[in-house]
C-alpha cells in the first residue's frame, strides 16, 4: 500500500514557495533586480533612448522636476504623479535623454524594504 502524503509537508513546502515568490518580486520593484546605475548613464555607458529603471535617493524636488542621487551621481526627470517625502529611497522607470536626465517617466515608487 503506498504511503499518504503528509499534508503538513505540503503546507510547509507551499509556504516556503510562496515566501520565495514574495522576496523575488518585491527585490523587483525596490530596483535590486533589473535596475540601471546611474554612473552608467551619467558616464555615457547607455545610449540616449534606452529606457531603464533606476533606483536612489529623491534629493530635491522642485515643482514637478525632480533629481535622484546615487552617491555623486544624479539624474533629473519631471514626474506629474505623486511623489515621494524628500530623501526617501526610489524607483524610477523612464527613458534617457541625456547624460543627465530622464524623459517619458513612467513610474515613480517608493522602496518597500531592500534599501
Amino acid at each position: 500500500m503506498p504511503k499518504k502524503g503528509s499534508s503538513r509537508g505540503k503546507v510547509g513546502l507551499a509556504v516556503v514557495v510562496i515566501a520565495v515568490v514574495a522576496i523575488v518580486v518585491i527585490a523587483w520593484h525596490d530596483g535590486l533586480i533589473g535596475a540601471t546605475s546611474i554612473a552608467d548613464i551619467n558616464s555615457g555607458n547607455v545610449a540616449v533612448g534606452t529606457v531603464v529603471t533606476v533606483k536612489g535617493e529623491l534629493t530635491i524636488r522642485l515643482g514637478n522636476v525632480h533629481t535622484l542621487s546615487q552617491g555623486s551621481n544624479f539624474l533629473v526627470f519631471t514626474w506629474d504623479g505623486t511623489s515621494p517625502p524628500i530623501n526617501s529611497i526610489i524607483v524610477v522607470t523612464g527613458e534617457v535623454s541625456s547624460l543627465l536626465s530622464l524623459d517619458s517617466v513612467t513610474a515613480v515608487r517608493p522602496v518597500l524594504i531592500f534599501r
